[in-house]
């Protein structure tokens, strides 16, 4: 019998907190109770405290001295270096990938492309792909302190990515990005891959920073 391991509640509640603040749920600034969460999951207000602060290491929520945890207010600064960051590690980590990957990954990551504009797909679902596509190019990647830090560093940008991604690229812009990346993978060249993916991320955090702006 294959066993399977138990994501512990901290891991749970921390999943619940990052949906709620994907849907604004918790707007930037406001406050999020122990108690609060505690009444409404039913749960000890202990894996509640561990998930937030994990959440404050994250830099999604920040600690507040005497008056608890908050949504942390996201700044322009805080955009650019979170999508900044998020290129230069992944662009380095999926150079594996391009050196590594058989006909069966590139197939696979053409499949998810290709569901990127399928018009039954609706925002969420689009967004599902997205993750699948950009976890598939690191499978061969060997750093995991890379690896981890990219994890966190993704927990913030997908909030901010998923609030806003309707506005800065439609369907088939998603597609077009996503295939020029395929593409770059399968020349297998070191420099390519590093460069398309970091613009990759830099186009879109400058559009989320312009967007800001103009509100």
């Amino acid at each position: 019998m294959v066993s399977t391991k138990k994501q512990p509640l901290k891991d749970k509640i921390i999943d619940y907190i990052y949906n709620a603040l994907v849907n604004e749920e918790y707007p930037q600034g406001s406050q999020i109770k122990e108690l609060h969460l505690s009444e409404k999951l039913g749960v000890s207000r202990a894996p509640i405290r561990e998930a937030l602060s994990e959440l404050v290491a994250f830099g999604i929520l920040e600690q507040k001295a005497r008056k608890g945890v908050f949504v942390k207010e996201i700044t322009s600064k805080d955009i650019y270096d979170t999508y900044e960051a998020k290129g230069i590690l992944e662009g380095f980590l999926a150079v594996e990938f391009a050196l590594h990957a058989t006909e069966a990954d590139f197939t696979l990551l053409q499949k998810y492309v290709d569901q990127m504009n399928d018009e039954h797909n609706d925002r969420n679902k689009v967004v599902k792909v997205g993750e699948l596509f950009h976890k598939q190019t690191l499978k061969y990647a060997k750093n995991g302190i890379f690896l981890e830090t990219l994890e966190q560093i993704n927990k913030k940008s997908q909030i901010l990515f998923f609030r806003n991604w309707a506005k800065l690229y439609t369907q088939e812009e998603v597609k077009q990005r996503h295939q020029k990346i395929v593409d770059t993978l399968k020349q297998r060249d070191k420099k390519a891959v590093e460069e398309v993916i970091r613009e990759h991320y830099f186009e879109t955090g400058t559009k989320i920073i312009l967007l800001r702006e103009v509100k």
